[in-house]
């Protein structure tokens, strides 16, 4: 009797081990969500990459138009900057900050400026949230934010930084409320190597290099 009961036991853990129709399932089950957050972080990667190199576009583009004009106002501003909606297409532009600088370099002596690294002070900052509204970015008269370090410039030389900002809402996340803070910025020199006005932003009185470095 106890060998039959044994038996039956073996036999029925024998026909259990060999039923593996649900392992397959069981192994997608568990393995499937990995795959499916895989699937969406990589997506949400490539998505954003290609975002932030529309916004790198958009600051380079800008910077390039500005620097070659030398006499800027609102009107001539806007027209440029309204290409960044164009830029940016398919991505929205809601939100985009685009900041314009004009700065001067300067340097502690101007006769000795080989291995010197220049200061560069700001002339006119113009700022463009969307729209027709521009108003006043950086403070003149002082160091510009964000200066390049490493720059080839005469005294008196202008450069021109456009900053763009943009805040990216995934497509995939937006209901989650995830974002992704976008921040690119481009550096020109003007086409022609004239100063770039843009009288309705700059200081009634915009300093000179002695002035701005004491000298």
């Amino acid at each position: 009797m106890k060998n039959l009961s044994f038996s039956r036991g073996a036999t029925l853990l024998a026909r259990f081990r060999r039923q593996e129709e649900g392992v397959a399932a069981i192994e997608f089950a568990l393995i499937a969500p990995l795959l499916v957050t895989f699937l969406l972080g990589t997506t949400m990667a490539t998505q954003s990459l290609w975002a932030n190199g529309k916004v790198a576009q958009v600051s380079s583009v800008i910077g390039d138009l500005v620097s070659q004009e030398t006499d800027l106002d609102r009107k001539i501003f806007r027209s440029i900057v309204r290409v960044a909606p164009v830029l940016m297409e398919p991505y929205p532009a809601d939100g985009m900050v685009v900041v314009v600088t004009a700065g001067i370099a300067c340097y502690e002596d101007p006769d000795d400026t080989a291995d010197a690294k220049p200061k560069i002070f700001t002339a006119w900052s113009a700022k463009w949230e969307g729209g027709n509204r521009v108003s006043r970015g950086q403070r003149p008269n002082v160091e510009m934010e964000d200066a390049p370090t490493e720059i080839s410039i005469l005294e008196g030389d202008y450069i021109v930084q456009t900053r763009v900002t943009h805040t990216y809402r995934p497509t995939i996340t937006q209901k989650a409320g995830y974002s992704i803070d976008l921040d690119e910025i481009a550096y020109h020199q003007p086409r022609n190597a004239e100063p770039i006005s843009f009288e309705q932003l700059e200081p009634a009185k915009l300093k000179t290099c002695d002035k701005l470095m004491n000298r």
